[in-house]
């Protein structure tokens, strides 16, 4: 019974241990997403604030109360090719894989070429001659902020002014900046500052985040869109640095579609790869894959992970080659991205099976020590039993085996010894019932005694 209780007891134990053991992982992943998005939240809201007072700078160079006097605006084209102005400082840069200017930005129109460009900075000089003065505001912001790649704004009827003063793809021209999504998405979140989904820079090799806002004259009236690319390389870094216990891992991705941001199993050329293919970012299901290329993580799953709330943190277990894993997810504040981290449930199980073997020798122990009581008790019980038996039975055999002495005696007409006419006066002097017995029956002696005499 000791046995069967033991092993219920540790049986249990390892059960509950298990259970908290998987409970207390899964929190402390979940912290360990809320502080990477906490993090990442931080560094977006840096990005938010130099948005932001580009914006106000912008608004402010084209009040009514502005008095900026205009500076040189250089044309895009001339930054690669020769027969036009360009900035002294106009080089080539490694990070960039084209000649750029950091005191100066470059404007674009579809309009414009290298014929008629001058034409079209006439039509536009009060724009161009305005606009020149946000160079302070982007060397600024570059200089505190180096993770934006591009600053830009783009007016209403498709000027372009870009930050640093850069040639822009050509293979694209015309481009109409007004009609492309990033545009159409902020000035759809006006007045807020409004994040559009990542997307691939290809010569650089990491993703860019797009913040802008919606900039205005005095009357209201829409001036354009001011907006920043930023560079992911540095939460990127941050995301891949987690560890969590032996082969866990973090990720980040958007929200509205689940792409991924951040996974340690994709390179850049990965993401270049699918991009180009597909123009989205590579979805978590493309990635959380069997080795067979079958599904692991569902599309359930995903919908699941990206109806989070902003804030908020949750959890789900998945099997991926056959192998249960347990994945946690928590809100990123800003930019509408999910911190994901992934571990194998086995990892974290992993404390039982010394947990049990332990439970094990306890209970053998535990065991022996029920067993060593038992015996000794019994032995105990055995050696009082012997004691008290003997403090009763051995003087009632005495006086049995006296009175059984002198019947003998009386019936043979014998004479009886002096000392069977005496009972012990060991037995005489107990002050309890066996000595009263025993005064009785030397009463009863001593009138034998008296008879014979």
């Amino acid at each position: 019974v000791s046995q069967q209780f033991m092993t219920y007891i540790g049986d249990d134990t390892t059960s509950l241990a298990a259970s908290a053991l998987r409970e207390q992982a899964i929190r402390n992943m979940e912290l360990t997403a809320e502080k990477n998005a906490l993090v990442i939240s931080q560094k977006l809201a840096s990005a938010e604030g130099m948005i932001r007072a580009m914006a106000e700078e912008c608004e402010q160079i084209f009040s009514d109360e502005s008095t900026v006097q205009p500076r040189e605006a250089y044309y895009d084209y001339y930054f690669e090719n020769s027969g036009g102005p360009q900035p002294e400082d106009n080089h080539y840069e490694d990070g960039y894989g084209l000649n750029v200017s950091w005191s100066y930005s470059s404007w674009y129109h579809p309009s414009a070429d290298e014929v008629n460009y001058n034409d079209t900075a006439d039509a536009n000089a009060e724009k161009l001659g305005r606009a020149s003065n946000l160079d302070f505001i982007f060397q600024g912001i570059h200089q505190q902020m180096p993770e934006f790649r591009w600053l830009y704004l783009a007016f209403t009827n498709d000027l372009f002014i870009n930050y640093p003063g850069s040639i822009l793809d050509r293979s694209i021209h015309p481009y109409s900046a007004s009609s492309q999504p990033w545009y159409i998405d902020i000035l759809a979140g006006s007045p807020d500052i409004t994040y559009v989904e990542p997307y691939f820079d290809e010569f650089e090799g990491v993703l860019l985040i797009s913040i802008g806002r919606v900039v205005r004259y005095d009357n209201g009236s829409i001036i354009g869109v001011i907006s920043g690319d930023i560079s992911v390389a540095d939460i990127n870094e941050k995301i891949l640095d987690v560890q969590v216990l032996e082969s866990g891992y973090a990720s980040l991705i958007e929200k509205s579609g689940g792409g991924i941001i951040a996974h340690p199993d994709l390179s850049p050329e990965d993401y270049a790869d699918f991009w180009v293919e597909n123009e989205i970012l590579m979805p978590l299901t493309e990635v959380e894959i069997n080795n067979d290329t079958t599904e692991a993580l569902s599309d359930a799953h995903l919908l699941q992970i990206r109806s989070v709330q902003s804030g908020g943190v949750g959890n789900l277990t998945y099997t991926r080659n056959g192998e249960s894993h347990l994945l946690v997810y928590a809100s990123v504040e800003r930019g509408n991205y999910i911190v994901v981290i992934v571990v194998p449930e086995d990892e974290v199980l992993s404390a039982i099976p010394p947990l049990e073997e332990r439970i094990d020798v306890a209970n053998q122990q535990a065991l022996a020590f029920i067993l060593a009581i038992t015996v000794g008790g019994i032995i105990v019980a055995g050696a009082v039993a012997i004691v008290i038996s003997n403090q009763i039975t051995r003087p009632l055999q005495y006086l049995m085996d006296l009175a059984t002495r002198n019947v003998e005696a009386m019936i043979k007409e014998e004479s009886l010894d002096a000392i069977d006419l005496r009972v012990d006066t060991t037995y005489i002097s107990q002050d309890d019932e066996i000595g009263e017995l025993a005064r009785a029956f030397q009463g009863m002696l001593d009138s034998i005694k008296e008879d014979e005499s």
